[in-house]
């Protein structure tokens, strides 16, 4: 995933925490916060550190795809 795309999700993911933090307090029910702090570190966390899945296309000789 390209960088420009990662620091996107990365503040995005932050943005709508800020939000919902926001309606939280708003509602009352702030021991919600912890967990959402806990889930937002672990969705950055997830977003930089964990590869992308790529597939690899392999064929043999006549152009046909292997099974495997």
């Amino acid at each position: 995933m390209p960088i420009k795309i990662k620091i996107f999700l990365t503040i995005y993911i932050i943005l709508a925490s800020i939000a919902v933090v926001f309606f939280e307090i708003l509602f009352g029910y702030t021991k919600l916060i912890y967990i959402l702090f806990f889930l937002t570190i672990l969705m950055i966390i997830g977003i930089w550190i964990f590869p992308e899945v790529v597939t690899k296309n392999t064929s043999n000789n006549n152009g046909s795809q292997l099974n495997g």
